[in-house]
């Protein structure tokens, strides 16, 4: 009687450790499904250059980030820089 009572408590315990694992694992993998996710979603376009300039300067770079979508820089400190090009 008392192995069958220490048997059932480990396979308990060894059931209670899978289902904690597969949870730990299922939330891994909705975590970098939605990192996935977000990676895939960003857009790239060329930058338009301007034929007297060697280099990209920001402002070409924001608009063309503008057009895709991504507005990663705020509105005050793009007219800081376009003051201080100016």
């Amino acid at each position: 009687m008392l192995t069958d009572k220490l048997f059932l408590q480990k396979v308990s315990k060894a059931l209670d450790e899978k289902d904690f694992k597969l949870a730990l694992y299922k939330r891994r993998i909705k975590s970098l499904e939605a990192e996935l996710n977000w990676l895939q979603h960003t857009k790239r376009r060329k930058v338009k250059l301007d034929l007297n300039l060697q280099f990209a300067n920001i402002k070409s770079i924001r608009t063309t980030q503008r057009a895709v979508g991504r507005n990663l820089v705020k509105d005050s400190d793009l007219e800081e820089e376009e003051d201080s090009n100016n």
